[in-house]
């Protein structure tokens, strides 16, 4: 997700990252999982289902790609800007794509219905392919390249582009069903657009200057850690968000609670009909349901079987008393 590789183009070198870029990166990592969690909850019907297609959710989501790409750029340029290293950057841009392959593979084994064949770590490695020549070049050079490239899908637009092959260049008029969709075009224009802002004279030597903005509270700090980070935290916040809200609804504040209304004014009209007080009735009743509920098997209260009044009047007995 990130161009981890600090400005000599090791990925270790700590004291030689630009604290502001860390951060922004991070502050995207903050907006994506905002964005993903509105999947999730929509997913666990507890949010409605076209949340993540509002205009604000969609808004977010291109503002966060943008920030990503925007930043490949500028790192590119920081990590290079003594030319090209090509060892570290084979190196970071094997990791990108093999991590791109890892989320392939993984949505067509849990999502085979809606597999990402181009999503944003694709569209990062190949655009970091793509602008690794120019890393050196005068700004207007990769600033054009961004342009045209941003402007191409609104001026090309063919079926020809179509076939899976060339439709994760961007041209086509087909859209995948996919959970993640950033085709080359026109998202790798950002990336030469970032490069070529951070080519312009003097902002490389502003970005580096010894009296730039550090990071030194926590919280700053932290958003630093994770955009220093950002590709593994990419790669695991799903997992880890989808797991806390199945946790939550199993067994959580959020699990479904069972409708006992019905349950309730059953049992209560059963026990004024033998005579009891109604507060005791209420009482008892409330203590039924909830025993039923604490064991797990709260889909009980729904419907009473003959074969389960027995167990029930046990619980009745021991929550009156008798």
């Amino acid at each position: 997700m990130s161009a981890d590789a600090g400005a000599d183009g090791s990925a270790s070198n700590h004291s030689g990252r630009i604290d502001a870029v860390d951060c922004a990166r991070g502050l995207a990592l903050v907006g994506m999982a905002v964005y993903h969690l509105s999947w999730d909850l929509a997913d666990f019907r507890l949010a409605s289902p076209i949340l993540p297609f509002t205009p604000q959710m969609r808004l977010l989501s291109h503002s966060v790609a943008s920030t990503f790409l925007l930043l490949v750029g500028v790192s590119l340029a920081l990590a290079h800007r003594n030319g090209l290293n090509v060892p570290a950057f084979w190196r970071r841009l094997a990791i990108v794509a093999g991590a791109a392959a890892l989320v392939t593979a993984g949505s067509f084994v849990f999502a085979p219905s809606e597999p990402i064949t181009f999503g944003i770590l694709h569209c990062i490695a190949v655009a970091s392919l793509l602008a690794g020549p120019f890393v050196t070049a005068p700004a207007w050079v990769s600033l054009g390249i961004g342009l045209a490239a941003i402007a191409a899908p609104f001026l090309i637009h063919s079926g020809v582009f179509d076939p899976p092959w060339l439709l994760w260049i961007g041209l086509g008029e087909a859209l995948p069903n996919t959970l993640d969709w950033r085709p080359l075009l026109p998202w790798a224009g950002v990336v030469f657009l970032g490069l070529g802002l951070a080519r312009l004279p003097g902002v490389l030597t502003w970005l580096k200057r010894p009296d730039r903005w550090r990071a030194k509270s926590a919280p700053a700090r932290w958003i630093g850690f994770a955009g220093r980070h950002s590709l593994p935290i990419y790669l695991i916040h799903q997992p880890i968000l989808i797991g806390l809200l199945a946790a939550l609804t199993a067994w959580g504040p959020l699990a479904p609670r069972s409708d006992r209304s019905a349950f309730l004014a059953s049992c209560q009209r059963a026990c004024v009909a033998q005579g009891r007080p109604d507060a005791e009735c209420e009482t008892g009743c409330r203590c039924v349901a909830d025993a039923v509920d604490h064991s797990g098997d709260a889909d009980r209260l729904a419907t009473v079987t003959p074969e389960r009044r027995a167990e029930l009047k046990r619980l009745a007995d021991a929550c009156m008393g008798r």
